[in-house]
C-alpha cells in the first residue's frame, strides 16, 4: 500500500517538472550537495542510553545529487520541486554483535517553498528561505534479523541560503535541516524489536543548486 502512494506522487513530480516547456516561467535546474545524518534510537531496556543494549554510532556521512524545477508563485516566492538520489550510512552498536552498518539509498522528492526578497532582484546577492516537506524511500537493504527498518520516510525541511546572479545563471548554496517524522522501526520479530522503540533520521545538508534563467 504504501508503495502505491509513492509512486503515484513520483509521476506527479515528474509532471511537474515537464512543465517547464509549456512554461517559460518554469525552469529545470541540477543541484548536488554534502550530507550528515543522525540516527535516533529510542532505548527501551534502560533509561541511560550509554547502557543500551543498542546504541547508535556518530554521525554519518554521504552526499546527495539531483534535479530541480522553479516556478515563480509571486513576488519572492517560489515552488522548488525536486528529484533526488542521496546515499549516507549510519553506524549502529549492537549488544552481542557489535558495530553494525546500516546504508541509506533513498530517492527523495523534496517540495519546498523559497522566500526571497523581490524588492532585490537586480542585486548580484541575496538571501532567501526554504520552507517544505519530502518523502523518500530506502532502497538500500537492511538488516532485518537485527532491526527492522521501513523504507518510507516523510520529513519537514527548513533551509537558509542564498541566491547568487552569474549573467543568466543562478547558484543557491544552502543549509537545508530535515527533521524525520515517522517511526522507522517495523516491528518483525527482528532480534532486538523488543529493546528499541521508535527511530527517526534527521539530515542536514549543503546543497548547492544551479539553474538558467534563460535571459
Amino acid at each position: 500500500m504504501k508503495k502505491l502512494l509513492f509512486f503515484p506522487f513520483l509521476v506527479f513530480t515528474v509532471q511537474l517538472l515537464a512543465q517547464s516547456k509549456e512554461n517559460e516561467r518554469f525552469t529545470l535546474g541540477f543541484f548536488s550537495g554534502a550530507e550528515t545524518q543522525s540516527l535516533g534510537l529510542q532505548p527501551l531496556d534502560t533509561r541511560e542510553p550509554e547502557k543500551a543494549a543498542v546504541q547508535p554510532g556518530k554521525l554519518g556521512f554521504g552526499a546527495s545529487v539531483g534535479f530541480l524545477g522553479r516556478k515563480h508563485l509571486g513576488r519572492g516566492l517560489y515552488f522548488q520541486p525536486a528529484l533526488a538520489l542521496s546515499l549516507v550510512e549510519n553506524q549502529v552498536h549492537f549488544q552481542t554483535e557489535g558495530v553494525q552498518t546500516f546504508r541509506f539509498m533513498d530517492a527523495e522528492l523534496p517540495m519546498h517553498l523559497v522566500v526571497t526578497n523581490w524588492r532585490r532582484d537586480d542585486f548580484p546577492l541575496r538571501g532567501c528561505i526554504l520552507l517544505g516537506g519530502r518523502m523518500a524511500w530506502n532502497f538500500a537493504p537492511s538488516s532485518p534479523e537485527l532491526l527492522n527498518l521501513t523504507p518510507e520516510r516523510f520529513a519537514l525541511d527548513l533551509g537558509l541560503g542564498a541566491e547568487l546572479k552569474a549573467g543568466r545563471w543562478r547558484i543557491q548554496p544552502a543549509f537545508i535541516y530535515s527533521h524525520g517524522m515517522n517511526n522507522l522501526h517495523r516491528i518483525n520479530h527482528a532480534r532486538y524489536d523488543q529493546v528499541v522503540g521508535k527511530v527517526v533520521r534527521d539530515k542536514l545538508s549543503l546543497r548547492i543548486s544551479v539553474w538558467s534563467t534563460g535571459k
